[in-house]
């Protein structure tokens, strides 16, 4: 016979054996034939002087010092920390600044800003208008590489077409191609050019500023590299 065969009868065979001996009802034990009232009772003397120096050296206070230090130590006991440790109002706070930090960083992520990448705390700020028009007044005069720069690394696109621009005419001025006026119109500028070999490759770059600067045309990243690449062709080509 397999063992588990074996372990399943027997199993059985004692259950069932239980079962039957809880059914059967026990029987209640004799009683005694003798009355408790017909026995006799002997008499034992208490010994107080054995008593006395059996309980010398109890010290019965021990346990209430224990439960004491018990209470003591349930009052030092550590409170718990977290959110359940403080009011609804700073849970409801909490709440709402994580999730403003959501929405924080999916906007600044949405716009394409690198908000982990290593940041040069040397960057010079962007180009303000006072700086602006300090350099279109003293344009023959006006260093524009590190502005160029700084409107790039801001991510100022229209700015560096503009100051772009502004190098072309000041190399044209400076050449006497044309002469540099703050309030002269572009046209006003290609049509002293007419004639020149220089009069397409300026029209085409003024046209290009036109449509950034006035027609607030947007440049990604990769739009502003082939129209630098234009612009900075458009630079050398005047300055020639």
């Amino acid at each position: 016979m397999p063992r588990f065969l074996f372990h399943i009868i027997f199993s059985l065979l004692a259950l069932s054996t239980a079962i039957a001996q809880e059914a059967e009802p026990v029987p209640p034990p004799p009683l005694p034939s003798t009355s408790y009232e017909e026995e006799n009772i002997q008499r034992h003397d208490f010994d107080t002087k054995k008593w006395e120096s059996l309980k010398k050296g109890i010290d019965y206070s021990g346990p209430k010092k224990k439960k004491k230090e018990g209470k003591k130590q349930e009052k030092k006991a550590p409170e718990r920390k977290g959110l359940d440790g403080f009011g609804p109002a700073a849970k409801v706070l909490a709440i709402v600044l994580a999730i403003a930090f959501l929405v924080f960083l999916i906007v600044k992520l949405g716009v394409g800003q690198d908000m982990f990448g290593p940041k040069n705390s040397k960057l010079k700020p962007a180009v303000s208008e006072a700086e602006l028009e300090k350099i279109e007044e003293n344009l023959h005069e006006a260093e524009l590489d590190d502005p160029i720069r700084r409107a790039i690394a801001a991510g100022n696109y229209p700015l560096a077409v503009r100051l772009y621009y502004l190098a072309m005419l000041k190399e044209l001025s400076v050449r006497n191609h044309i002469r540099w006026k703050r309030d002269k119109t572009n046209g006003a500028y290609l049509r002293e050019l007419a004639g020149s070999p220089l009069f397409s490759t300026v029209q085409e770059v003024t046209l290009a500023f036109e449509r950034v600067w006035y027609g607030k045309v947007e440049l990604t990243p990769s739009d502003f590299e082939q129209l630098e690449t234009k612009l900075k062709a458009a630079v050398a080509t005047v300055s020639a």
